[in-house]
Formats: C-alpha cells, structure tokens, sequence
C-alpha cells in the first residue's frame, strides 16, 4: 500500500474527529493575521497622519478581542486534535496485537522482542502525529493565502518576487526525500539494536554473573549504544540544519528582497511603512513560518513511509490494508464498559478425533507423522514416549500452537479448520511445560482479567493443590510475584498455570509434563482432585504428557510415540506384554521413583 493510501485511510478513520481538528485550525491560523492589520493602520496613521477607520479605543478594544478569541480557539484546537492521534495510536497497536495473537502460539514473533516493543512504541506513533501536524499545516495554508492576497493587493510585484525563493526550498527540500527516509530508517534501526540487547541481556542476568562476563556485555552495550547515537545525530542534524537553511534561511533572503524592493516604492509613495511593516510581519510570521512547516511535513511524510513499512513487517501474511482496518479485536474494546465474560460452550465434547496428522520442523525431519488419536467425553489419555520422540510437538500441532501440514482434527465428527481460534476455553484450555506468568498480583495471573467470584478462584486453587502455598505468600493472593513468577518455585509457577486452567470451565483439559516440575505425592493429589470434582460437576477429558507410573496407570489409553511415529497404544496392562518401547519407559519410571 502506497503511503498516500495509508494516510487516507487513517484519515477516513478517524473522519468525524479530523474535520473538527481541521476546522477549528481556520480560527487558530487567521486570528494572527490581525495584529498585523491593526500595527499597519496605527503606523500609517502616525506616519502620514491619516485618518484611522476607527478610534483608538475601537483599536485598543480590538486587539484585547483578538487576545480572547485566540487564547478560546487554542484551547478547542489543543483537545480536538489530540483525539485523531490517540485513535490512530489505538488502531494500530491494537490490530498488530490481534495478528499477532491470531498466529500459531509457538511460531516465532517475526521480530525480535526488542524492536517490536521499539516499533510498537515509537512507529505507531508517526501516523497520528503526522495527521495532527497536517491538519496545523492546513490551517497555516489558508492563512498564508489570506496573507497572500491582502499583500497582492497592496503591491503585486514586491509579493509575487518575495514569495518566489520559498517555493524553491519546498522544492529542493521535496527532492531530498530519499536521504530523509534513509536517515530515519538507520536511526530506528540502531534503536532497536539497542532495545533488543536489552531484553536479551536482562533475561540472562545469572547467566552474565557466572560467567564473569559484565565488562564484556557492558563494553558491547556501550557499542551499540553509540551507534544509535550517531545515527540519531545525522538524522538530526540533516532534519535541522541542512533542511532548516531551505526553511529560515529562505525566509529571511525572501524578507531581504522585500526591504530592497521596498524602498523605491517608498519614495514614489505606492507604499507605506505601514505597508512595509505588514508585509515584514506575514512574512516571517506567517508565510516563512508556512513554509518551515511545509518543509517539516514533507520530511515527515517521508518518515511516515518508514514506519509504515516497520509496521507492516510486523504482520507478515496479512493485506496491506488490515493495518489501518478496524477489526473485531478492536470493535470489542472500542469501549471500556463493555463486560468482559467467557464464551459459552456451544457444542459439548463428544469426541475428538485426529487423523494422519503431520507436521515437519522448518529445515529438519523432526516433528511428527501420520498421528491418529480417538478421544471420548471423560477420557484420561496420555501420550509417553522417549526425549524428542514429539510428545510436546503433537500437542501443539493439535492445538495449533504449530500450524498443521497434513491431516485433520474432527470435533464431534466435524472438521476443525482452524484450531488456533478454536481451541481455547471453554473448549479447550491448556498448561505447557513451562508455563508463563506475568508480574503482577497471583489473583490476576490466575484470572487473567476475567471477572471470577472468590468461590471460583478458591476452588481453582484447591484442586491444583495450591492453597496452602497462597497461605504462606506474604500477601497471599495479592502478593506480586515478580518478572516470570521469579517469587515462586517451580512447582508452584506450574501449579498457578493450572489453577488458570482450572478456573475456566473447558470440555479438554491438556497437559505438557505437568510432572516435570512436581513431586510424586502433590501430582497425585492433584489428579485425585481433579478425578474428584469431574465427578461432582461433569466429565473432563484430559490430553496429558508424561511419563510417570501413578499417572500411566490412571490412563484409560496410552499412546507412544517413537521418532514422531504412534510405536504402540493400549492400557499399561496391554503395553506392557506387547511394546517394547513401552516397558523401556515403564522401567525408566521405576528408577526415577527409586531416586
């Protein structure tokens, strides 16, 4: 999409906001042009002693007028034209989160973390800016034309040769676009290099002290730091100075012109120092300033088709157009009254089916092949297998947290055809091996911002065996439990991520290792109370990995997996007599107990 189609849309966006903006810019720019008008009346009267149009007072009561109507359209100007960047601002980040939330939940971010958190912050930014200076640009166009034609009709000549030098910077200035764009673009670059640094290193912190390797990381820090600087210096230094002699320079050649041209007319008396200082006026004032602005909004212009284009890379497989298109993501928090709920479940759990399903890692054979896999309501399925044998992949493949290359899932017989927006609660809800919590209080890591009673999130707690760890946090619930849960054990990160999933009501329940972090005896108690409350409630059927004996032995079915191939499926009893593969698992279990 061309970047005048860009501008366009965003301007048909916010329409209703942008006109007020624009036109509440016409009393702002032409109020200024008053003073000017009166100085010249007062001069000419002290002059040449010519008769005021009005009287003094009239003057005097004029200008305090002016003062008050400028002072009232400010204030309109500064709350309108606030609005348009806001909802652009809005629009933007939020049809970038919706895209990238859509995707597969294992595929990689198509940046780094640093610079989306860059582009997100400072590139989202440019559109709205450039909207609210083009409408502060407009205003000045209309007033730089009243000027224009008040001056042509003093003296046609002195106007037209003043005004000439500008329109040439404008020009020059236009043909300069490249080298703006090209400074922009490594400014933003260099800024993110830095930001990206920044994650990196604050999340290997430990990593860096045992290593001994801070003089290291602080000396490529320092780098990078540089780098951005000098950069930022050029972009600033072109934008301000080379551009700024096309802008103050040539206003001030235009307003030399005028006084040299001036002064024969003076002396033939065709113009006045009224006339003199009036032109003065709108010309550094008002048209040198215009142009000045005009200079920056082309410059700005170039730079929005920077950040247009950071933007855009930002959601690769989507249409240009779905940037700038208001979709339901951002219907839904257009306001901020609106309840927030879990979707109902419309179709019960019946069976759930996967059939010759595939998927290949990106430039590797690992990953799965030909998974068939039959689920009944209130089933307790577990998929074991070896280190790599693709146990956690099929999970993500069947959740599409990784896009599906072959087969198919069936959910009660029909075709799920896409299985990132459909499993999720209330059909589906899930607990990886290495859950993520945010820094914040554990009640808003366990409720996510969905409005759950004190009964719902203490039943949560109760069945992932949780309540007597939120006894002993200091603030219990609303303790903060720091950047990735860093205030908490192993255990009890896996824990809080299942009493998540507990807390909404999903028909499957899929568990990746939920063992890994456990012991033996808070697993166990765990499932007893999970088995427990599917018999007060409704049946849960579970889709879990692992490995351990109590939990293969709850299994109603266990499929095992070898090289990303089903080796064998069946109970233990069966497994045992008749899949090797198995038996090397079982006994692997019988010394991990041993341990």
């Amino acid at each position: 999409m061309k970047t005048r189609s860009f501008v366009w849309r965003i301007i048909s966006f916010t329409r209703k906001n942008y006109i007020w903006a624009v036109l509440l810019q016409l009393p702002r720019r032409l109020l200024p042009l008053v003073p000017a008008l009166l100085v010249q009346q007062i001069i000419d009267h002290l002059t040449q002693h010519r008769q005021l149009d009005a009287t003094i007072w009239s003057l005097l009561g004029l200008m305090l007028g002016y003062l008050l109507a400028r002072v009232t359209a400010l204030m309109a100007v500064q709350f309108t034209e606030r609005l348009p960047m806001f909802k652009t601002e809005t629009l933007l980040r939020t049809n970038l989160l919706e895209h990238l939330l859509s995707q597969p939940g294992a595929a990689a971010l198509p940046r780094d973390s640093g610079d989306m958190i860059n582009r997100f912050q400072k590139d989202s930014g440019n559109p709205g800016f450039f909207l609210v200076m083009g409408a502060f640009v407009f205003g000045m166009s209309i007033e730089t034309l009243v000027a224009l034609f008040i001056m042509a009709r003093i003296n046609m000549q002195i106007t037209v040769i003043a005004v000439l030098p500008l329109l040439v910077g404008n020009i020059i200035v236009n043909t300069l676009g490249k080298r703006v764009e090209h400074y922009r673009r490594k400014s933003r670059e260099t800024s993110s290099a830095v930001s990206n640094y920044l994650v990196d290193m604050f999340g290997v912190v430990q990593a860096i002290q045992v290593a001994s390797a801070t003089p290291n990381i602080v000396r490529r820090f320092h780098g990078l730091n540089n780098q951005r600087r000098v950069a930022s210096l050029r972009e600033n230094l072109f934008s301000n100075v080379v551009l700024g002699v096309f802008g103050t320079g040539i206003a001030s050649i235009s307003t030399g012109l005028i006084l040299l041209l001036a002064g024969s007319s003076l002396r033939t008396g065709h113009f006045t120092i009224g006339d003199l200082t009036l032109f003065i006026a709108y010309m550094g004032g008002t048209i040198g300033r215009f142009s000045d602005e005009m200079i920056a909004q082309i410059t700005r212009y170039r730079q929005l088709a920077v950040a247009q284009e950071r933007l855009t890379e930002l959601m690769p497989g989507a249409t240009p157009a779905a940037l700038v298109t208001p979709g339901s993501f951002y219907q839904q928090i257009a306001t901020f009254d609106t309840p927030v709920s879990m979707p109902q479940i419309e179709e019960r759990l019946e069976q759930l089916e996967v059939h010759n399903l595939s998927y290949a890692y990106p430039g590797t054979e690992r990953g799965i092949t030909n998974i068939n896999l039959r689920l009944e309501r209130g089933q307790f399925v577990v998929i074991t297998g070896r280190i790599g044998s693709g146990k956690t992949t099929l999970l993500r493949v069947i959740l599409g947290l990784l896009a599906k290359q072959e087969g198919e899932i069936r959910w009660n017989g029909a075709v799920v055809n896409d299985p990132t927006a459909f499993f999720r609660p209330p059909h589906s809800a899930y607990t990886g091996q290495t859950p993520h919590l945010f820094s914040t209080t554990l009640r808003e890591n366990i409720t996510l911002g969905l409005p759950l009673n004190e009964i719902q999130v203490q039943r949560a707690i109760h069945t992932a065996v949780m309540e007597r760890d939120v006894e002993m946090l200091a603030d219990g619930l609303e303790t903060i439990i720091g950047p990735k849960g860093i205030k908490l054990s192993g255990g009890q990160v896996q824990r809080t991520a299942a009493t998540r999933m507990f807390a909404r009501s999903s028909e499957l329940l899929v568990f990746d290792d939920l063992s890994s972090a456990l012991d033996v005896a808070t697993e166990q108690q765990l499932w007893e109370r999970l088995l427990a409350r599917q018999k007060e409630e409704h049946p849960i059927t579970c889709l879990l990995v692992s490995h351990r004996r109590a939990v293969l032995q709850r299994a109603d079915t266990i499929l095992v997996l070898k090289e990303g191939r089903v080796e064998a499926s069946g109970t233990v009893a069966e497994l045992l007599l008749t899949s090797p593969e198995f038996r090397a698992i079982w006994s692997s279990g019988r010394e991990e107990a041993s341990v």
